[in-house]
């Protein structure tokens, strides 16, 4: 049977929580922070909203480098004194290349970066994916962990980052009918979507390891492929999120329940659906008065980020004394097919 994967620490930045302590304070008091556009407008002429940081002031690569490092100082301050590793080797999550206002060069400019910031890596693997992304990178990296010696000090972290806010991005989305409150016109007058995501950025990571302090474990994860995607004109039923919570449950005692889903709900009515049947077909794993959390009114869609930060915000939560009873679920569901799922105790 294998080890469980401890959570040694994490981080996370987006702009109501630009760091690990504030990120907690936002998440308990639901603050958001959202702003007006510089400068682009919807095809009615409105202004669009987003949760994003004023500086730096371009949407290019500078501000995806400057998340990056960020993310990494503020989790180099998140580690106990008592942690040591001979070696760190990171899993890098970003978007899609092909996907719109994703700059050519981030790839390259971001393991740059990655190696001149708080850690000196001996190996870097880039992940490119939507939303699910981080839980199979931190599949990926607990495989490579449990490879290695039981000497060994080698550790992984896994950081994943995302920014909607470049025009090329925006408009997508609006294209998709995808932006919250974008006008439309309708018999001559602008009617606004009241679903759809507002779009944001983030970053996040977290450091694995088999063994010594821990903010938290993780007892199981699952993956699956959903057959029903956002553009069917099917009703969602939830079947690739449920067989990946099923799988990631599989390893948690059967007299133990959850307390809390964690999920990357945002304002779309397709995510509603499925995440109303996999709760529905889940229900006897779930304590009576289970509570859920959706970072997304806080942080807004932070794409290819969503999943590490909550991730973040989960173990944050569990390393705190009055919270060593609980048991998290965290759903996660990318615009392509792939659904996971992670559990996480105290």
């Amino acid at each position: 049977m294998n080890p469980p994967l401890h959570i040694t620490a994490a981080s996370c930045i987006f702009p109501s929580g630009p760091c690990m302590a504030l990120a907690g304070i936002a998440l308990d008091a639901q603050i958001a922070l959202n702003r007006q556009h510089p400068f682009y407008v919807d095809r009615c002429g409105g202004a669009v909203r987003g949760s994003f940081f004023p500086q730096p002031p371009t949407f290019n690569v500078a501000r995806w480098l400057a998340m990056a490092q960020a993310t990494l100082q503020d989790l180099q301050q998140q580690l106990a004194v008592t942690h040591t590793a001979a070696e760190y080797h990171l899993w890098l999550v970003i978007p899609p290349a092909n996907r719109a206002g994703v700059p050519a060069d981030l790839a390259e400019a971001l393991v740059a970066a990655c190696q001149n910031a708080s850690f000196s890596f001996a190996s870097i693997k880039l992940i490119r994916g939507g939303h699910a992304a981080p839980l199979s990178a931190i599949h990926q990296a607990g495989q490579f962990l449990r490879q290695q010696p039981r000497h060994a000090t080698t550790t992984a972290i896994v950081l994943a980052l995302d920014s909607w806010l470049h025009p090329d991005a925006l408009h997508c989305l609006e294209s998709e009918d995808l932006l919250h409150n974008a006008g439309m016109l309708y018999q001559g007058q602008a009617r606004r979507n009241p679903y759809g995501r507002i779009p944001g950025e983030a970053a996040a990571a977290v450091i694995l390891s088999l063994s010594g302090p821990a903010w938290c474990r993780i007892l199981g994860s699952g993956s699956a492929n959903e057959s029903i995607e956002r553009n069917d004109s099917r009703p969602c039923l939830g079947l690739g999120w449920t067989h990946a919570a099923q799988q990631a449950l599989a390893g948690l005692p059967s007299a133990q329940k959850v307390t809390h889903i964690i999920s990357d709900l945002n304002g779309e009515p397709y995510r509603a659906d499925q995440f109303g049947f996999t709760a529905l077909r889940i229900s006897e794993r779930l304590c009576e008065n289970w509570q859920r959390h959706t970072p997304a009114l806080i942080s807004g869609d932070v794409g290819s980020a969503s999943a590490l930060l909550h991730v973040a915000l989960s173990a944050n939560l569990l390393r705190r004394p009055e919270n060593r009873t609980q048991t998290h679920l965290l759903l996660s569901s990318s615009d392509d097919s792939l659904r996971s799922a992670l559990v996480l105790v105290p």
